[in-house]
């Protein structure tokens, strides 16, 4: 089985608890730290990786023209899709996913930083590519820290929403997903992210002490909402291997 190429926007931003997933799904991947000047595979390159994930990160898909980085990924994102490889987007990586399949990508409404609801769309049962099922009548608490969104890109299909964010998930092609939330997150990944954004999350009106709080109740819950995440993903990733073959 191919390698997932993984890329990895900020040193704290991991796979987290994804790359437990990874190992559980009998999976290799290979991680391409962004800020670290790498070499960027080429179109050929790409065809010996089986899927992309394209992680979270600080920066804005509004300013790629100053960053290099980014321009590049934003090709090889544009690339898999062309080769119809699965890609799993989060965060930044759903916002550089929806710009690569035609979406534009702005500043959101308002941050939404810690725990708050998200409500899964009725399309999410016939057109969630991730085949697994949840209660479409009940919002269900994800972690959240960014600021910036995007509209649906032609084609796509939103899979999840809340109030502030119409578009928290979608689907495109069938095969790539794009999640604006974090699925990935551990309690470790939590608690760095909170002490290292102590400024941030006060300054935007949020507690981080009660987010630490709640991430005792709701963490467990997400990471089961992972599990499934990533068992959806790792089928699509043999299914595209047996089209392929």
């Amino acid at each position: 089985m191919k390698k997932i190429l993984v890329f990895q926007h900020a040193d704290s931003e991991t796979l987290g608890n994804l790359e437990k997933e990874i190992k559980l799904q009998n999976l290799e991947f290979e991680t391409l730290r962004t800020f670290d000047h790498p070499v960027f595979p080429s179109g050929k390159d790409l065809e010996n990786y089986g899927a992309v994930i394209s992680l979270g990160g600080p920066l804005a898909v509004y300013e790629a023209s100053r960053h290099p980085w980014m321009v590049k990924e934003l090709l090889i994102l544009k690339e898999a899709l062309r080769q119809k490889k699965p890609i799993l987007g989060i965060c930044l990586g759903a916002q550089l996913l929806a710009a690569a399949a035609g979406a534009k990508v702005v500043k959101g409404p308002i941050k939404e930083i810690g725990w708050g609801w998200i409500q899964f769309d009725d399309w999410f049962s016939r057109r969630n590519p991730l085949t697994f099922q949840v209660d479409l009548k009940k919002r269900h608490r994800v972690f959240q820290w960014h600021g910036d969104t995007f509209n649906l890109p032609p084609e796509g299909y939103r899979l999840a929403w809340n109030d502030s964010y119409p578009v928290q998930m979608f689907s495109f092609q069938g095969n790539a997903i794009g999640i604006q939330f974090h699925v990935e997150t551990t309690e470790k990944m939590i608690y760095d992210w909170v002490s290292d954004g102590r400024d941030k999350i006060v300054k935007n009106g949020f507690d981080p002490e009660k987010i630490l709080e709640e991430s005792v109740s709701y963490l467990p819950d997400l990471q089961k909402m992972s599990h499934k995440f990533f068992y959806g993903f790792a089928s699509l990733i043999r299914e595209n291997r047996r089209v392929v073959a």
